[in-house]
Order: C-alpha cells, then structure tokens, then sequence
C-alpha cells in the first residue's frame, strides 16, 4: 500500500450475484461529580451529560454494544493487530474517545508494561480493567493536566464531528508526546462510494447520506473530515505523515471472502444502531426534522441496505505521524 495519499481499490469490487505521575494526574484533571452518572434521555436514547452537547452519539447500552462491534470491524480491516502504527515497547499510551474502552482494555493487555489511559466524557467503561489502565473523565477540548512528553503513543479513534478545534487539539498531543512519540487518528468514514451504478441518486440511502452531511456541516461538525487529517498532522508539525485506507463494505455482496466478512459485521452494526446513533439527535435538535419524519427515512435506508442490492462501501482509514526527535 502506499505510504503517501489515500490508497484505493485499483478496480471496482467484485459482486457475489508509574504510580506519581498517576497520583498528580488525579489530583489535576477536572473533579468528576456525580452528576455525570445522570445522563440525558431523548428519543428513548441516553446521551452523556458532562459538558452536554459536545458528543452527539448516545452512550446508552445499545451505543456500547455497536462500539464493540465497530471495533471488530476495525480489527478486521487491520489484519487483527489493535492499529497501524507500529509500537516498539511503549510504556505511556493515551486513548482519546476511549468509549467503552475496547481498544485500551486490549492494548493494555497486549503492552503489559506500559501505563494505558483511556479519556472520555462517558463513565461507561467497565470496573474490571488490566491492572496498568486507568479511565479518566474529562474534556479533552479543555487543557490537558498530563505532563508535557509523556506519552509514547496517543490514539484517537471516531472523533471527527464531535472535536471541533482540531488544530488546538493536535497542538496538545504535539506537546504531551515525547520526542519520536506517535499518534494515530482513525475513522470509520460517513460517505458511500459504488463502482456499478447500483447506488442512484433516488435511494433514500443517498438523501440520508446528503442530508447527514448538509445538517452537520451547517453545524459546524464535519464527520468525513479524514481527507484533512494530513495536513492537519503537518501543521501541527508532525512529521512522516501518512494516510491509509481499508475498504469497508456496507453488505456482504463482494466475492471476496475477507471482504465479505468485514461487511457483514459492518452491516450488523449498521442496521442495528449507527443511524439512529448518527442521525436522531442530528436531524432533530439541529435540522428540524420530526421524529416520525426521520423514523421513516431510517427505515427506508435500513430495507435498501438489507437487500444487498445495492453494492456500496466505505472506509476504515488511518493517518500516523511522529513528532520530531529532538
């Protein structure tokens, strides 16, 4: 795959008819109240309620439990390993957006010797964790209370949409990582592409898709922010940069019997929760749908992907970088 731009499919898809730092780290970061235990209910779904409105996913069981799927799929899209970049003995890591805390639970057991924090708005992640992760909440739009150079490596996962200053927010991992130190920002992106003319522009999948986007770029929230994440990283002065992306079908219509499962797994997490997670607060509170109006549409876009007939994918897509050594 090439280490530079965005690598695609050559041809279209084929159709199957230490324990000091952790203390002054606690005694720093922003006191977590019990009040962020009471999340906000709309729409039969929970959201977070510390620093409202910034995240617009719920975090309610059903939420959780697409995460986890999701991050098969990326797993699945990585081969099996738990990110790109390759790590070589880290022993301070940060996982920002942790969620349910999937990926550090695991990295953490992968990397026994490291520290792993995992940072999110939500309490959701479980009691039982490796005794080297730590889940803090907070706000990582705020100031940062780790120390300056300490983590060897920072992943952020699924936050395009939801950050809105990234040039502040990639400027904070520069500082915080130690020189030689790497970060990995991965999405699941929120567009469709067709390579057989089976995806028209009559589908309700495609208004959903179009309608999505027009609501969150009025807002401020771009979710397919990805083709940015290049040159993002080299402002912030990272240096070898490079994005990569896994094709992700939405179905399990290619021939392909890897691909094939990636899309099945995508599929499940799809029908099952990602466009109510994506869209109810969305088209409600900023494009002035009604609930009925957007139940319906949801509908009609979860029938055309169950037929398989339409034979779309996405992608799982990865940016590295390192900051320089001193």
């Amino acid at each position: 795959m090439a280490e530079s731009g965005v690598a695609r499919a050559a041809a279209p898809l084929e159709v199957d008819s230490d324990s000091g730092d952790w203390q002054s780290i606690d005694d720093d970061l922003t006191s977590v109240s019990s009040s962020i235990y009471n999340y906000e209910y709309e729409n039969g779904r929970t959201y977070h309620s510390f620093h409202s409105g910034s995240y617009i996913l719920p975090n309610d069981e059903k939420e959780q439990d697409r995460l986890d799927l999701l991050h098969h799929v990326f797993r699945l899209c990585l081969h099996g390993d738990l990110a790109r970049t390759k790590l070589d003995h880290p022993q301070k890591i940060l996982d920002v957006g942790t969620g349910t805390g999937i990926w550090a639970i695991q990295v953490a057991d992968e990397y026994p010797s490291a520290e792993v924090i995992g940072v999110d708005l939500s309490p959701i992640q479980p009691s039982w964790t490796p005794p080297n992760l730590q889940f803090i909440v907070d706000d990582v739009n705020e100031e940062w209370a780790f120390p300056a150079d300490s983590f060897d490596f920072i992943h952020v996962r699924g936050l395009a949409g939801s950050l809105t200053d990234w040039p502040t927010f990639l400027k904070r991992c520069y500082k915080h990582l130690k020189p030689g130190g790497k970060i990995e920002l991965s999405e699941c992106r929120t567009h469709m592409e067709c390579d057989d003319g089976s995806y028209p522009k009559e589908s309700h999948t495609y208004k959903w898709i179009e309608a999505f986007n027009q609501i969150s770029h009025d807002l401020g929230r771009v979710f397919d922010l990805f083709p940015e994440y290049k040159n993002l990283l080299a402002d912030a002065q990272f240096e070898n940069v490079q994005s990569t992306e896994e094709i992700c079908p939405i179905g399990t219509w290619p021939k392909d019997k890897r691909l094939k499962e990636i899309g099945w797994f995508f599929r499940a997490q799809f029908l099952e929760s990602a466009i109510d997670s994506y869209s109810l607060a969305l088209f409600m509170r900023y494009g002035g749908w009604s609930r009925e109006e957007a139940e319906v549409l949801f509908a009609h876009v979860r029938q055309e992907i169950k037929t398989n007939e339409m034979h779309v994918y996405t992608h799982c897509s990865f940016a590295t970088a390192q900051k320089p050594l001193r």
